[in-house]
């Protein structure tokens, strides 16, 4: 197999896993999710809840169960709007749709945000670096 074809696969097993985790996140579950994230010191999340910019393995990975406990019953679809892998880095652009119950609640919620993610090859395979996440799908002019 070739070097690029062996990449092609690698990247297409990662992103399954990683759409696999996200509707797991939506679930409250965020332990797949954090699995594919590096545990470096320079990951970075700008989550989708907003707030501070998280930065650090030990304050993305609380950040991200914080965040997944907000969830419960929660149903998750994605358009990519633009994508590059290389051979260390990768990059998306996508909306994300979240159908969700506030965590202790019944009645049915909906997010949608814009996404950036940044990946990175690493010794152990691809892994999630940045993300950025935010609800400003509606223009808002300056006012």
């Amino acid at each position: 197999m070739s070097n690029e074809r062996l990449a092609d696969s690698e990247w297409s097993a990662f992103i399954a896993k990683l759409e696999a985790a996200e509707a797991e996140f939506a679930q409250g579950r965020p332990t797949a999710f954090k699995a594919l994230w590096s545990h470096a010191d320079d990951v970075t999340l700008c989550g989708g809840f907003g707030g501070r910019v998280e930065c650090g393995w030990e304050n993305v990975g609380a950040r991200l169960d914080w965040a997944s406990s907000k969830y419960s019953d929660g149903t998750r679809s994605t358009e990519t709007i633009s994508d590059m892998v290389g051979t260390e880095f990768a990059y998306s652009v996508q909306t994300e749709l979240i159908h969700f119950c506030v965590a202790g609640r019944t009645e049915r919620s909906t997010l949608e945000l814009r996404v950036t993610m940044v990946f990175r090859r690493e010794a152990d395979g691809w892994r999630i670096v940045h993300r950025h996440a935010d609800s400003q799908i509606s223009s808002q002019p300056p006012g």
